[in-house]
């Protein structure tokens, strides 16, 4: 038997808020994290909430 999916349903509010508590894990702001990024400079965990906020951006339609 196939599991039944599992589907969340996210508002504006719930995508932010998320966003706004990825970025104070890691201390510093998205443009800064693109920017490390960019030079390879990101440890294993700021590659995952970069991941992450991405993923936030495509959900809110940014």
């Amino acid at each position: 038997m196939t599991p039944e999916p599992i589907v969340n349903v996210l508002l504006p509010t719930d995508l932010e808020a998320r966003r706004r508590e990825l970025l104070t894990s890691v201390g510093c702001s998205l443009y800064d994290l693109r920017d490390r990024a960019h030079e390879y400079a990101l440890s294993i965990e700021e590659l995952e909430v970069l991941r992450e906020l991405e993923r936030l951006e495509f959900l809110a339609g940014n």
